[in-house]
């Protein structure tokens, strides 16, 4: 029965990481409509989404007490204000060909967030995790060197999704709730700046086809499914399964960004392997975190 469920839950949490890996193609069917609509629109129909989920979860109750704990609803407000960072990040980098930057902001996530533990919480670290993020700093200067610019969408990613991490740190509540609650501060806004859209600006939604308007709708439960599979999958198996499990998803998106036909040549692969190099240092260095008692943080935020 024990390895009938740790199979189980393997093959749920890689559906999971599956998913978000292809979040690419999904966000390319809404290239027609402004970033900024798509994002404001995630967040209402996120916070709906979460609305439904969580009574069959029989988790609504911990929203509802959420909401009476004002030192909750800050750090909430905090995370949701990181996660606005994070989506419109990735929105934009998906929709304007970027997708490499989007795969090279994930692979950075777990060295910003070792960095960010140094700083902010003071966690030691060891020498194979600065060499670690020493050879992530090398491929990231290659890569600017290379593009001539500073790829700010990857950066905004690794860095709103580490400080999203750091934010959900001292959180009890469950990944689902968490996201049904920033969604939910957040939402009231997101409706505010649609209607502004809406009056004094160019909104590209009511021209969009049929069919985008139909993908749009899909877009708070497509944010919430991966996590709830993440949720019920992460019980079920190993941790050091959940921390490697994660290179699955910017590495799919490397692979798309390959099939949309961005350019991937040998220097850009020359400045990836020093990340990748970097992340197997830290793959080993959490592999002994793990032996030792110590849990690993690793769920995307696409």
């Amino acid at each position: 029965m024990p390895n009938t469920q740790s199979n189980r839950g393997l093959t749920i949490l890689l559906f999971a990481f599956g998913i978000w890996g292809f979040f690419p193609v999904y966000w390319k069917t809404l290239v027609s409509v402004d970033e900024v609509e798509i994002l404001l629109v995630r967040f209402i129909l996120t916070a709906l989404a979460c609305l439904v989920i969580m009574p069959l979860r029989g988790t609504l109750v911990d929203f509802r007490k959420a909401w009476g704990q004002p030192a909750t609803l800050k750090i909430f407000a905090l995370s949701g204000s990181l996660l606005t960072g994070n989506w419109f990040s990735f929105i934009w980098a998906i929709n304007t060909g970027n997708v490499l930057e989007s795969s090279l902001g994930y692979f950075l996530c777990p060295l910003v967030s070792i960095v960010l533990g140094r700083i902010i919480f003071k966690e030691r670290l060891s020498r194979i995790q600065w060499t670690a993020v020493l050879l992530a700093l090398i491929g990231v200067a290659g890569m600017i060197f290379l593009a001539g610019r500073v790829p700010i969408a990857a950066i905004v990613i690794a860095l709103s999704w580490s400080g999203y991490s750091v934010a959900k740190k001292k959180s009890q509540l469950g990944p689902v709730v968490g996201l049904g609650l920033e969604t939910a501060i957040l939402s009231p806004l997101a409706a505010i700046g649609l209607l502004w859209i809406a009056y004094y600006g160019q909104p590209t939604i009511p021209s969009a086809e049929p069919w985008v308007l139909g993908s749009l709708a899909l877009c708070g439960f497509v944010t919430a499914a991966p996590l709830l599979l993440f949720a019920f999958a992460a019980p079920k198996v190993k941790m050091s399964t959940i921390g490697m499990g994660q290179y699955l998803v910017p590495s799919l998106h490397f692979m798309l960004a390959v099939f949309y036909g961005e350019s991937v040549n040998l220097p850009v692969l020359i400045s990836f392997s020093f990340i990748w190099a970097g992340l197997i240092l830290f793959s080993l260095s959490e592999t002994q975190l793990i032996s030792k008692g110590k849990a690993v943080d690793g769920i995307p935020a696409e």
